[in-house]
């Protein structure tokens, strides 16, 4: 049986999570090049909520279920002394947190009694200030969304270093 899994790529890749039988479909903000699994690829850069909207629309159509969320955000190059300081990139950063959790909450209903979250993370850095909190955050939220549906859903959140 093949599973349905929705690909999140914020930055970097991240192959080995993917199943070669699995239904796919991957939200990034380019081209995933070395993926070469068949898979419906949705572009947007993750500051619109339109998109956002119209992601969760396709995936609707695509999918009655789903079986994995992956969020792959690894490989991040920056500029260390201006990053902490660069207001567009701070901005940037949190509006890609709220729209990821506006997207999970808007997937719920699809989700399958036995679902699994799959973090593919690069490791904390205490230069990277903000990915720091952008990896918390998002954690923080999925560990309160599997309190809450404990009663109707099996949430499962695996983090990869």
């Amino acid at each position: 049986m093949s599973i349905n899994q929705v690909l999140i790529v914020l930055n970097g890749e991240d192959k080995t999570i993917l199943s070669e039988s699995s239904n796919k479909i991957i939200l990034a903000k380019k081209k995933q090049e070395n993926i070469n699994y068949d898979h419906t690829l949705l572009q947007t850069n993750f500051d619109s909520l339109d998109d956002i909207i119209k992601a969760n629309t396709i995936i609707k159509n695509r999918f009655s279920k789903i079986d994995e969320v992956i969020i792959v955000y690894r490989n991040i190059d920056l500029n260390m002394i201006s990053y902490q300081y660069d207001y567009n990139y701070i901005k940037q950063n949190y509006q890609e947190l709220m729209n990821i959790i506006y997207l999970i909450n808007l997937l719920v209903p699809q989700l399958r009694d036995k679902f699994r979250f799959i973090l593919s993370f690069e490791k904390d850095n205490h230069y990277k200030v903000h990915f720091n909190s952008f990896k918390v955050s998002l954690i923080k939220y999925l560990e309160t969304l599997k309190i809450d549906l404990k009663k109707s859903i099996n949430i499962n959140i695996k983090i990869l270093n």
